[in-house]
């Protein structure tokens, strides 16, 4: 006991020394970093203004809305109520919704349906581009960039009413034209089997020629003594494609393409739904949808937003999930990649 009762000064000495050293380490070290934010603020100050107008932006709509959908998703949410004044239910939304009967027919439409437009938009963007950049003609170049682009600029109801217009089973043009060839006249959007394909066809017609324009600043960006010493060794236009142009522009596919699957769950619901009937919905009844139904839609008698903000929430970690597994897979065959 004595021994104890001696050492305990001594232990206790050294826990203030080791207390003191760490503090004057931390005193310095802070010092040393206040001193480089001062000289980093004083030549660097305006570009921190300008940026502050877009950090509070940030603040106010992306990261404030998206700490609410993660506290909405735990509680029966009431708008007179409030993020704070709701009753927290747990996991209740996430259960409800991964146990609900049609959870994977949900899944398999949003991705099945995107995964299509995907698979034939992306490369008709690209084979749009290189056809433009090869041209000869300013004129030729000239309108097809802007036929392809225009339609961009039509609003989706629009859209989707020249679809309906052009499907309808007596009066359809295209309708009539497939009439022509003795198909039987029927409205192709109540088939099941067949919307997915109008839907993507219709996606594509309007956003090739946007979505086109990243690969022309591309393809403008490559320098043009790689066609001339290709050229000289005897490569003809389809060689120097895929030998020059393709290499050339494949950083930028690599990037659009990490983006794009990050989105294959986050499919807007506006044009879905202004195509959708009784008949097509058990293919046609995406993600988006079923939050438009459960939350937003004037038929619903009260609004699930807590159920809403969870579907939202798990679009976000299954798009960062598909972002990171692309990004690294995009890191091993190639030099290109988000981070």
């Amino acid at each position: 006991m004595e021994t104890e009762i001696l050492e305990q000064p001594d232990v206790q000495e050294e826990k203030k020394e080791k207390f003191k050293s760490f503090s004057d380490k931390f005193k310095k070290h802070f010092n040393i970093f206040q001193e480089k934010f001062k000289k980093h603020m004083k030549y660097n100050w305006q570009i921190y203004l300008l940026f502050l107008p877009a950090f509070i932006w940030m603040v106010m709509f992306v990261f404030v809305p998206f700490i609410s959908n993660v506290l909405m998703s735990f509680q029966d949410y009431s708008v007179s109520k409030g993020v704070f004044g709701s009753k927290f239910i747990g996991f209740k939304n996430y259960i409800d919704f991964f146990t609900m009967d049609g959870f994977f027919s949900l899944l398999g439409n949003t991705l099945l349906l995107n995964v299509l437009v995907l698979v034939i938009g992306f490369p008709a963007a690209i084979v749009l581009a290189i056809m433009i950049y090869e041209s000869r003609s300013r004129v030729i170049k000239g309108v097809a960039q802007t036929t392809t682009f225009l339609p961009f600029f039509i609003s989706a109801v629009v859209v989707c009413n020249m679809t309906i217009e052009f499907l309808k089973a007596d009066t359809g043009m295209i309708i009539n034209i497939l009439a022509w060839f003795g198909m039987p006249r029927a409205n192709l959007l109540n088939n099941p089997a067949a919307f997915r394909w109008i839907y993507a066809i219709m996606e594509l017609w309007q956003t090739i020629g946007y979505n086109s324009l990243i690969y022309l600043a591309a393809l403008s960006a490559i320098d043009t003594s790689l066609y001339e010493a290709a050229s000289m060794d005897g490569a003809g236009k389809f060689r120097q494609i895929f030998h020059v142009t393709l290499p050339g522009i494949a950083p930028t596919i690599i990037i659009t393409l990490i983006l794009k699957i990050g989105k294959l769950l986050s499919m807007g619901y506006e044009k879905v739904l202004l195509l959708q009937t009784i008949d097509n919905k058990p293919v046609s009844e995406i993600i988006s949808t079923y939050v438009y139904n459960v939350s937003l839609s004037p038929q619903v008698g009260q609004p699930n937003y807590g159920m809403a903000a969870t579907i939202g929430l798990f679009d976000a970690v299954v798009a960062i999930v598909l972002v990171t597994i692309v990004n690294k897979i995009a890191k091993k065959v190639s030099d290109t990649q988000l981070w």
